[in-house]
């Protein structure tokens, strides 16, 4: 399944909107990030590259989340950071 696609089912599910943003840092071990807010999800990935997509990888990642019910989370290089737990 494309990501647009992807995100349109989710948004469908969650009942919110999922906005992506590309996003630069210092951290050379920040990968993405998961934010759930009242109206919307923001995911945020590491785009330090422009023109390469290995990207993709990292959004899917973070899709993966959504989907499981992951609301605030932050993907390091080998871990993941919890700020909060599923929904249920």
């Amino acid at each position: 399944m494309k990501i647009d696609e992807r995100i349109r089912k989710l948004e469908r599910l969650r009942g919110k909107r999922i906005v992506l943003r590309g996003v630069r840092t210092n951290n050379a071990q920040f990968r993405g990030r998961l934010v759930e807010r009242n109206g919307y999800i923001v995911i945020e990935y590491r785009d330090d590259k422009p023109g390469y997509f290995w990207h993709y990888e990292i959004i899917e990642e973070l899709l993966d989340l959504v989907e499981k019910g992951s609301r605030n989370i932050i993907l390091y290089e080998g871990d993941y950071q919890y700020m909060d737990v599923p929904l249920k």
